[in-house]
């Protein structure tokens, strides 16, 4: 099954109450490993535009409609933060990716 990637992005200043959703966000969804596995739990970089974070999980069979739905109203929560922005996107696992041109990946 695919990995669903997602990136948030939130100015500097925003961060004490990027930090209070959280709590919020968390309470509302707790983990649910049912869905899929996380891979990369929330990276977090700096740079001259604010901070990124990073998330990355493999999606468990037959689950990729539900955890992008899930994604989507958790994050949509954040929309309240002045310059809060995201994205979800879905990339394919590398056996995904051979298949999808005949192929098995090497190894």
């Amino acid at each position: 099954m695919p990995y669903i990637v997602t990136f948030i992005r939130w100015p500097g200043e925003s961060t004490a109450e990027m930090i209070k959703k959280g709590i919020e966000v968390n309470k509302k969804f707790p983990p649910d490993d049912s869905l899929g596995e996380t891979l990369v739990p929330n990276a977090i970089n700096a740079d001259m535009d604010g901070i990124k974070s990073l998330n990355v999980t493999l999606v468990k069979e037959g689950k990729l409609e539900a955890i992008r739905r899930r994604a989507m109203a958790m994050l949509n929560m954040y929309l309240t933060v002045p310059g809060f922005k995201y994205s979800i996107e879905t990339w394919a696992t590398i056996e995904e990716a051979y298949s999808s041109i005949g192929q098995t990946p090497p190894g």
